[in-house]
């Protein structure tokens, strides 16, 4: 048996020795150091270290030990980076199609969870060749359905899987790679998993010297994600840099971050808001007299003032706890969001604040009396996403459309491996019964339908639904129609397209339809994107002191409708725009 002191260095060697060396990683040692001295009577006695499940190891801590911040200079030298891969390339969501979980052995996470994902999906257990005889009889003897788990056999060095563990990606041509950053522990052997996985599964690595950690990133899957600002704090590097490096290898632009609101000892983005959807994010709530309040409900009312992926107004949902409660560091697996608990009076309510959120979803709870509120099922559990995923990309029609007929596009690609057998949009007016309309090939992987014009006041609902020859499907949204839907108002005064709100819409300079250049005039550092129609980033910039914003597409891009995203101080707004060649 292997034991760890989870004590944090407070000695004068250490401030003299490492600190003046690493001065980009001063303010994440000094914040460490600060909540150890406030807290060191409940986390840094070795006595009171965490064991595994199996009581068989004293595991690492989510933070540094003693030791580990004398190496500090370690992290960002186990191996060396790759090429970026190719450009298009997209990081799907935590809520997308998923096949398993994966989780290290020995164990942080209760055995009751284990059981209800092999009993519903299939789990991947962590573990070196030594130690997987004890884990294969272990978890048999706790009633882990053995069928339905797998082992990756990798020695590691910690139970923080969420944090160290491979980030999957798509690749242009539909198949996946992962991403592979420069873990921020000085922990070698989880450091290597990533590249491990890669290659006992054969899926191309792409390795970047960028410091991350997992759980403190969140990505939307079309091209935007966020986390606290630790990632500028830790890596040596510029902000730019690291904005270029989140675009090079996973496609991120923009790249939103944040001050850590929990001004915690982790600054992870994890123990404060969930994205649930595109458009869907939980963020935590505590009472007024808790010294998180502020700063919560400063980012949340941040977050909903701000642009989904879908050019739309973050839906900002929120989740009571009293401030000892993690409730939106849980794992969202398919169509089951597992909450963890705390057996306290907040849990049910928390319960309901999830499945109000998300409709037609299982809501499980997760109990372990090791969880903390910052520390919890999300930072010990990862997703393995489908392999051979079947992607169904689209960004919502304008909620309020004219009289005439609305025309619906959706990116729908099937792996290499699959072909597309269907792809069909669903409709109904005011909750009649929905009707089905195919949808037909507008280009590479694009897909379109024609909602039939309806009369002004009309309520229209929608979903799309693909399969492909291995029988997977995919809707949009995800579920339905078991979940929510798509709608949009008919007005004979509204105008379909465009949606402002605060500020003046731009001047368009080119012409629409535009054939080689899409230039507008507004607010001089007015924010400037573009997306295709199936709500893929596609340009990003800025507009210059004379407020011109200008996109000129490659020949490679499609005719089509593409949506111009615009945000400002004063407010933000969207026109649709169609290329002709």
């Amino acid at each position: 048996m292997i034991c760890f002191c989870i004590e944090y260095v407070t000695s004068p060697f250490i401030f003299s020795n490492i600190l003046p060396a690493y001065p980009v990683l001063r303010k994440a040692i000094m914040k460490n150091l600060l909540v150890a001295l406030l807290a060191m009577v409940s986390i840094a006695i070795a006595a009171d270290a965490e064991w595994s499940v199996c009581r068989t190891e004293q595991l690492l801590p989510i933070g540094f030990t003693e030791e580990e911040l004398t190496r500090i200079h370690e992290i960002g030298t186990y191996r060396e980076p790759t090429s970026p891969p190719p450009s298009g390339v997209r990081n799907p969501a935590e809520f997308e199609a998923a096949t398993g979980v994966m989780v290290r052995y020995p164990l942080g996470v209760p055995y009751d969870f284990l059981i209800d994902v092999s009993n519903n999906s299939y789990l991947w257990i962590i573990v070196s060749s030594s130690q997987q005889p004890s884990a294969q009889s272990d978890l048999a003897a706790a009633g882990v359905n053995m069928g339905n788990t797998g082992f990756i056999v990798a020695a590691t060095n910690s139970v923080w899987v969420r944090d160290y563990g491979p980030w999957f990606i798509i690749l242009p041509d539909g198949t996946q790679g992962i991403f592979d950053f420069s873990y921020n522990r000085p922990r070698p052997l989880d450091d290597a998993l990533p590249q491990e996985i890669g290659d006992a599964w054969g899926i191309p690595v792409y390795a970047s010297e960028l410091i991350h950690t997992g759980g403190n990133y969140m990505s939307g899957g079309m091209g935007e994600a966020m986390s606290t600002d630790l990632v500028y704090t830790e890596d040596p590097h510029s902000q730019s840099w690291v904005d270029q490096q989140m675009e090079d290898y996973l496609g991120i632009n923009p790249y939103t971050t944040f001050p850590d609101p929990q001004a915690s000892y982790i600054d992870h983005i994890d123990c404060w808001a969930k994205m649930l959807s595109p458009d869907r994010i939980m963020v935590l709530q505590v009472p007024p007299s808790h010294g998180d309040y502020a700063a919560l409900e400063a980012v949340a009312s941040q977050i909903a003032a701000s642009q989904s992926p879908y050019g739309t107004p973050w839906k900002v949902y929120r989740v009571f706890s009293s401030g000892t409660e993690g409730y939106v560091n849980g794992l969202l697996h398919n169509d089951t969001y597992y909450m963890p608990v705390w057996n306290t009076g907040n849990d049910s309510a928390a319960e309901i604040a999830f499945s109000e959120a998300l409709p037609g979803y299982t809501v499980k709870t997760v109990y372990y009396s090791q969880f903390q509120n910052t520390d919890a099922l999300h930072c010990r559990t990862r997703n393995v996403m489908d392999r051979y995923m079947l992607e169904l990309l689209h960004t919502p029609v304008d909620s309020q459309q004219s009289t005439s007929p609305v025309s619906v596009t959706a990116f729908i690609r099937p792996d290499p491996a699959n072909t597309l057998t269907s792809a069909s949009l669903f409709y109904r007016t005011d909750s009649d019964a929905f009707t089905e309309l195919s949808m037909t090939s507008s280009g590479g992987s694009n897909y379109t339908a024609q909602i039939p014009g309806q009369s002004n006041g009309t309520v229209v609902d929608y979903y799309i639904r693909a399969e492909d020859s291995s029988g997977r499907v995919s809707a949009h949204p995800r579920y339905a129609p078991a979940t929510w839907f798509n709608s949009y108002t008919v007005s004979s005064a509204g105008i379909e397209g465009e949606s402002y709100r605060g500020f003046t819409p731009p001047e368009m300079l080119s012409s629409n339809p535009f054939n080689s250049a899409m230039v507008y005039r507004g607010e001089p550092g007015t924010s400037f994107r573009v997306y295709d129609s199936a709500g893929r980033l596609v340009h990003s910039g800025e507009a210059d002191d004379s407020g011109i914003m200008e996109w000129i597409p490659a020949s490679s891009f499609a005719d089509g409708i593409y949506h111009a995203v615009f945000e400002s101080l004063s407010g933000y707004g969207s026109i649709k725009a169609v290329l002709l060649h």
